[in-house]
């Protein structure tokens, strides 16, 4: 609820600057015939995102299906995957070279092995004695013991860029990110933390091509089986086209 409540606040300090910021140019645009959109941008995000291996912390207990753990830990890996974006924004944001955006981003992740594993498991009722957890532990191992590592993660994220001068149509810039991690099968959502550092290329005055790099951390969650998982990082290039009004 905390983190709900200050994303909310973020999202009132974000709407409400934009609302100032861009409300006499508006009024402007009217009186001049321009597009009251002026200055906003909006681009369509294609994201090749690689997870690094995330820590699940030691569990022992029962989860569904009268599976029970005991001394249960290793180290996740996870394959690549390609996912999806979009984010809407303003440009020249309190001077010609600051923008703010606010981005979605949605990726799968898939369990690739369990490395570093440990533990037993048993199926109460069925399993005489505990099995021990192989190491590592594959894809089908997981599947056996009738856990899912698998997941899908939508990151949403007030970001604040700097954008360096124009050089021949091509604009470099760094920026920052503030938002929420939402994890499939997570008890709670996340605080999520990014860097960038890409560019665009003007190919006219209201249509850029652009690329970014991109490094995301994401406070350790709860599953709803009870287990619990260190800080998540990820890496992610973003290839994207946008329009600017």
């Amino acid at each position: 609820m905390k983190l709900i409540k200050q994303l909310k606040f973020l999202s009132i300090i974000f709407f409400t600057n934009l609302f100032l910021f861009s409300y006499p140019f508006v009024k402007s645009s009217f009186a001049q015939n321009k597009s009251p959109f002026e200055g906003l941008y909006i681009e369509g995000q294609v994201n090749y995102t690689q997870v690094q291996d995330i820590d699940l912390k030691t569990f022992s207990g029962t989860i569904k299906n009268n599976r029970a753990f005991t001394g249960l830990k290793g180290l996740l890996e996870y394959e690549s995957d390609i996912g999806y974006g979009i984010e809407v924004g303003v440009n020249e944001f309190l001077n010609k070279n600051f923008r703010l955006g606010l981005s979605y981003g949605a990726n799968k992740i898939e369990l690739k092995k369990a490395a570093n594993t440990s533990g037993t498991t048993q199926k109460i009722g069925t399993d005489p004695d505990p099995i021990n957890i192989p190491n590592p532990a594959t894809r089908k191992n997981v599947s056996d013991a009738e856990l899912n590592f698998d997941s899908n993660v939508k990151i949403y994220s007030l970001n604040a860029y700097y954008d360096f001068n124009n050089f021949n149509s091509f604009v470099p810039f760094v920026g920052v990110g503030l938002g929420q991690a939402d994890i499939l099968n997570a008890k709670d959502k996340e605080l999520s933390k990014s860097l960038y550092l890409g560019a665009r290329y003007l190919v006219d005055k209201n249509i850029y091509v652009g690329g970014k790099g991109t490094y995301s951390m994401i406070d350790g969650p709860e599953d709803k089986n009870g287990m619990k998982y260190g800080d998540i990082s990820l890496y992610a290039v973003t290839l994207s086209v946008g329009y600017q009004f």
